[in-house]
């Protein structure tokens, strides 16, 4: 049975889209506390190909991650439940394709370079992640990568943004590296400890 927390967080993010822009910020976060987003996103696009196609799921506002993406060159296409998000971001980012969908629902069609699920999977419960994560896997294309951010454990946990509950679910490790490794994908940094997730496709040999 869902959280009704988990229930809000779609809703929540709309109705406080104007705070949640301010309180993001335009910046990539490199503080002591929490994933240094300048490291991770270097160790997500290593090696991709000049314009590489990125999808970001979950994508907010557009900004930081989407943002430095294409500053980087890459192509991307944000995708983010709340119209109000997606509209700052077609605003402020022309560059990029965003697209109003729930990541619960199937991903569009096609195959990118790089998958991304920066601090929004693990906003679902236990239960849609064991849904969602294959279909994400199954979109990252040979030699592409996929990276997102998780929990320390099974369960739920209720956080607090703006005086209003913010919901988080995570799976164990363990069934993470399983889901991972049943889509054909190989670990390059296993989040059990720092709590974000990084796993590659391989590229297909010539026969």
């Amino acid at each position: 049975m869902s959280h009704p927390a988990a229930d809000r967080v779609v809703g929540l993010y709309q109705d406080g889209a104007e705070g949640w822009i301010a309180d993001r910020g335009p910046s990539l976060y490199a503080g002591p506390n929490g994933p240094n987003e300048p490291e991770w996103l270097d160790r997500f696009v290593a090696g991709l190909p000049p314009g590489a196609s990125i999808l970001d799921v979950g994508c907010g506002s557009g900004w930081p991650m989407g943002a430095a993406l294409l500053e980087r060159g890459f192509r991307v296409v944000g995708r983010d439940s709340s119209p109000a998000l997606i509209a700052h971001a077609r605003e402020t980012l022309p560059a990029g394709v965003w697209e109003t969908a729930d990541m619960r629902n199937p991903p569009p069609v096609g195959m990118f370079d790089g998958v991304l699920a920066w601090h929004s999977l693990f906003h679902l419960t236990p239960e849609a992640q064991m849904r969602v994560l294959p279909g994400l896997a199954d979109q990252v294309g040979p030699g592409g990568r996929l990276m997102f951010t998780s929990g320390p454990a099974h369960g739920e946990t209720i956080g607090e943004w703006r005086g209003e509950p913010l919901y988080h679910g995570s799976l164990d490790p363990a069934a993470y590296r399983a889901l991972l490794a049943e889509a054909g994908l190989s670990m390059e940094a296993d989040g059990a400890e720092t709590g974000v997730w990084l796993a590659r496709r391989a590229i297909l040999s010539a026969k």
